[in-house]
């Protein structure tokens, strides 16, 4: 738990909405596998509107997360920046935090984004073998 929070720290304050996030990709992923694995067993076929929304949501995080991993990034250089301009002598030691909060923020905004496609994908496959064919029904 310690290194979570050091990490959390360490990218800054765009670190919180990404874990979230994080947190909700996993929560809408488990959600999806359960009910899935439960039509599966049942031999039940879904509707589409029921197979499909929680995925768009996965998508729209998969599109979501790198944009504000790269407004970590921004603000990360802005403190990088605003470090150097109020220092007498500019040492590494200076910049090195707000390149730390570009550097992880931009890093795990494309992490949840990859995971978030990822399980869209694979769970989109199995919603299709899921859902009701229905252009039958017309």
């Amino acid at each position: 738990m310690d290194n979570v929070m050091t990490l959390m720290q360490a990218g800054g304050a765009v670190m919180w909405p990404l874990f979230a996030l994080l947190v909700l990709v996993f929560v809408l992923v488990v959600e999806r596998i359960v009910t899935f694995a439960l039509a599966t067993k049942h031999k039940e076929k879904l509707s589409e509107a029921k197979a499909y929304h929680v995925l768009s949501l996965l998508d729209l995080i998969a599109s979501i997360a790198p944009v504000l991993g790269f407004l970590g990034t921004v603000t990360g250089m802005i403190s990088a920046f605003r470090a150097i301009s109020q220092a007498e002598t500019v040492r590494l030691q200076v910049v090195a935090s707000g390149l730390y909060e570009a550097l992880y923020t931009t890093a795990f905004g494309l992490i949840i984004s990859v995971i978030a496609a990822v399980f869209s994908h694979v769970l989109g496959l199995w919603a299709d073998s899921l859902c009701v064919d229905e252009s039958a029904k017309n």
